[in-house]
């Protein structure tokens, strides 16, 4: 696949100007925001751009049928979609370290973290471990994406501080200092409208959002509704 961006639908076109080579993208927020959706329209993108996508999926995230609705059916999708759903955290590190040897164009992790925070146990010993190992994981997608100069989006969950009302990134500081473009996805109290915000992005403004809602065909533009 040449040097093309891939983009996003709109609001997101808008917002950050297609995903960047090079470096990790990381979208994160509760469940139900459009994380997943929104790795699913980026691997079309970059299939119908000619390229092939790695897929890594904790959660079971990747819908077969939201595929299919949002590919209307194009069949050219599942043949360059490599789907690898590691169990483990322990697992995923060897699957991200695989990686390094195989050809793609585009990778994405969905989740992240989520067998990170499984593996987390209360003692401060298995923290520890689990820690360091989360950052091994995030250098090396790093590297891949700057040493083949590809897209490589990962998903993050939040937690909620109590003392200070925040919604925080699960694997706090690894997570936002590997990660060089970070959206922020969530709910605004509207029905069926979420928020995207620009934290962090080597080119665009902190703070910048769109809304958005999730749609049949995937995403669209919030628009203006009187209830």
């Amino acid at each position: 696949m040449n040097s093309e961006k891939i983009f996003i639908p709109e609001p997101f076109h808008s917002l950050m100007d297609g995903i960047e080579r090079g470096t990790l993208t990381n979208f994160y927020g509760a469940p139900g925001v459009g994380k997943s959706n929104i790795c699913i329209l980026a691997a079309l993108e970059c299939i119908r751009k000619g390229g092939k996508v790695v897929y890594i999926d904790t959660e079971g995230g990747l819908s077969a049928e939201r595929v299919k609705q949002v590919s209307f059916d194009d069949d050219d999708v599942f043949r360059n979609i490599t789907l690898i759903e590691p169990k483990t955290f322990e697992e995923q590190g060897v699957v991200i370290k695989n990686l390094e040897n195989q050809e793609f164009d585009m990778l994405i992790v969905d989740s992240a973290v989520a067998l990170y925070r499984l593996q987390c146990a209360d003692n401060e010993k298995e923290i520890l471990c689990s820690n360091k190992e989360l950052s091994v994981q995030l250098s090396i997608l790093s590297n891949i994406s700057r040493k083949r100069n590809i897209p490589v989006i990962i998903t993050a969950h939040t937690f909620r501080n109590w003392d200070t009302k925040e919604d925080k990134i699960i694997g706090g500081d690894s997570v936002k200092y590997w990660s060089k473009s970070i959206i922020f996805l969530e709910r605004t109290g509207k029905m069926g409208e979420r928020k995207a915000t620009i934290l962090k992005h080597r080119s665009k403004p902190e703070g910048k959002f769109v809304k958005f809602e999730i749609v049949e065909e995937g995403i669209k533009p919030s628009g203006f509704r009187i209830f």
